[in-house]
């Protein structure tokens, strides 16, 4: 069992490789290193978390992005009162705080393009967590444990800002966003907060390869936060099929994405995966919406048997309802925009490909 966990998780690893996209290799030619080869080399990979095992840790840092400083984020140090206080970080605003997979890092997509879209609309803090020095390839000697340790160092930037003494934020105010594994990442905050609970977690997209059973305090689940919303792109392949929160939203059926198919099938899973970020950063400032109905199964769903009265559809995405409840479904474009808008009246009978 575990050799088989292990032989999933580097399935999973070369499919993610792939995920990194031509704009980001260019940005960051300099991360590259020499491919892991074995099994033993991801036990013993640049990417294992180094000591000292405390928060915070250099390796993991929180950068702050306002509409002021848009282009070059502001370190908070957490240990630090007057980093903040110095800081353009406004009490007055929506505060974000956004955690990034494997290959990601705050300049590099989608964490540059969801701070473009939020300033886009308006002001807020965005709080990049930053680990990309950590995750060029995961490191499976900590692969159980850095996750954890991960969720108390961003339990405890949101107790920094609960207990701040000039610019205090309540947890409740707090819209946390992981892709992933900065989705489980999330999920353990909960876990390490002395009092208060997170306002929102929008998981996209949360990866297969870490929590699968049923210990739920070591998953994303509805219990993390005051409400948890979920979107499903690759379900069942690279992520989970869930339902994981109070809101479960499948795009597309959840596992297979429009536009995806590519020459290798590691290409086109990985894909799925990663277009759950496309989706959300576009509901940020879409006028036509995600709009997303209940259904009782996939099944249904593909053969047009779901007709849900007009009152039913919620919004997925950015401006979801906190009210929504339950498992729902939701179809794009293949291409930009990809929100359809609502079905309303004039929908019509899907066929078995429901973005044909």
């Amino acid at each position: 069992m575990v050799a088989n966990s292990k032989w999933f998780i580097l399935i999973g690893i070369t499919a993610l490789q792939f995920t990194v996209s031509n704009s980001q290799e260019n940005q960051d030619k300099s991360r590259k290193e020499k491919k892991t080869q074995s099994i033993r080399d991801l036990f013993n990979t640049t990417s294992c978390i180094p000591p000292p095992y405390r928060c915070p840790h250099p390796r993991m840092q929180f950068y702050l992005y306002t509409r002021i400083t848009q282009e070059k984020g502001e370190l908070i140090n957490t240990l630090d009162n007057d980093s903040l206080t110095r800081s353009k970080f406004n009490p007055a605003h929506p505060t974000k705080v956004v955690v990034h997979g494997f290959g990601g890092g705050r300049n590099l997509s989608p964490s540059t393009d969801m701070r473009k879209a939020y300033f886009t609309r308006g002001n807020y803090n965005i709080i990049i967590v930053d680990y990309g020095t950590l995750v060029k390839e995961p490191c499976l000697g900590q692969i159980g444990w850095a996750p954890r340790f991960a969720g108390l160092c961003i339990a405890q930037l949101v107790e920094y800002l609960q207990y701040h003494p000039v610019k205090s934020i309540q947890p409740e105010e707090i819209h946390t966003i992981g892709y992933s594994v900065g989705a489980h990442i999330l999920g353990l905050v909960a876990n390490n907060l002395s009092s208060g609970k997170l306002g929102r977690i929008t998981g996209l997209d949360p990866t297969i390869f870490f929590y699968m059973g049923n210990n739920r305090s070591r998953d994303l689940d509805h219990t993390d936060a005051l409400f948890v919303d979920i979107l499903h792109t690759g379900a069942g392949i690279l992520g989970q099929w869930g339902p994981n929160g109070h809101a479960d939203f499948y795009v597309n059926g959840g596992s297979s994405q429009p536009g995806c198919a590519h020459d290798t099938i590691f290409q086109t899973l990985s894909c799925d995966h990663t277009k759950v970020t496309p989706y959300f950063i576009e509901s940020i400032n879409s006028r036509t919406g995600f709009w997303a109905g209940p259904c009782p199964s996939l099944f249904s769903y593909l053969i047009g048997w779901c007709e849900p009265k007009d009152t039913d559809y919620v919004l997925m995405g950015e401006h979801v309802t906190p009210k929504a409840r339950g498992v729902y479904y939701v179809t794009t474009n293949a291409k930009p925009p990809y929100a359809r808008g609502f079905p309303g009246k004039v929908r019509r009978l899907r066929s078995i490909s429901p973005y044909s």
